[in-house]
């Protein structure tokens, strides 16, 4: 993850007008990136703060404190399971929870995934209560947006789609544009991320040298990680989809998980 920084600020924006804005943040229990939209349009981006912004706002209080239309959340997953949507009843939630291994300081949360799918996940509870005050919120998993535009995109079977995070990867695949398979991984190094593509590719019985993948988040292809990864895949490619208006400096990778939000609005 980069330094906090505030990578852009349109000369357009003017908190005066926050009302017709929305705020997306995307955070896990260290760490949050934030967006202003209005409608499509990118109005301020920036990533690697910390958390404790949220808590207590000192650089970002003006940002943080405005009345926006909308405020969008995205909580990033100590732990997850999926369940099919036909099975989604209180009880069944409950016996799937007991997967997560809950502490007493975790939250559970479940939402629908799609159409087949409900994804329950948990949250440290101080993340929780980092977000309460903001209004106006509605609040998601970190990676909801991004499986909605990856879905949208036409996914096709050879492909796997990675969002690289703070020390964590998600992996996504799709067999004829229905899910299938999904998870997040923590990793410390080039060898442990190659490591569990190369085991989504065994799990999904898809060979490396077939594989398309397609890595949005903090990677360029100068990164070590980004030319790792070509020697054992058959494509490494940033992904080049975008869901909203961005000026030339910025590339649609960078920021797609964090836009992508855009897209749970409800």
């Amino acid at each position: 993850m980069s330094e906090n920084k505030t990578h852009y600020t349109s000369d357009d924006f003017s908190l005066s007008r926050a009302n017709t804005y929305s705020l997306l943040l995307q955070a896990d229990v260290n760490h949050f990136n934030y967006a202003v939209l209005q409608d499509k349009q990118l109005l301020q981006w920036g990533t690697g703060f910390s958390t404790d912004e949220l808590r207590d706002p000192s650089d970002l209080r003006d940002i943080l404190t405005a009345n926006y239309k909308k405020v969008l959340i995205g909580l990033k997953a100590d732990a997850l399971t999926l369940l099919p949507a036909a099975l989604y009843e209180q009880a069944h939630i409950a016996d799937a929870a007991r997967l997560l291994d809950v502490k007493d300081n975790e939250k559970v949360l479940v939402e629908p995934l799609d159409e087949v799918n409900h994804i329950i996940y948990k949250v440290d509870e101080a993340l929780l209560y980092a977000v309460k005050d903001l209004d106006n919120q509605q609040v998601t998993h970190a990676d909801m947006g991004w499986l909605k535009a990856t879905s949208a995109n036409y996914p096709t079977n050879t492909s796997l789609y990675l969002h690289i995070g703070h020390e964590s990867v998600s992996i996504l695949n799709y067999h004829y544009s229905k899910l299938r398979f999904y998870n997040t991984f923590s990793f410390k190094n080039h060898e442990e991320l190659a490591y569990f593509c190369a085991m989504v590719c065994r799990e999904i019985d898809l060979d490396p040298e077939k594989a398309r993948l397609y890595i949005s988040g903090d990677m360029n292809i100068t990164d070590g990680y980004f030319t790792y990864l070509k020697a054992f895949f058959g494509e490494v490619n940033l992904n080049s989809a975008s869901v909203i208006n961005l000026p030339a400096n910025i590339s649609a990778h960078q920021i797609l998980s964090l836009a992508a939000l855009s897209l749970c609005a409800s």
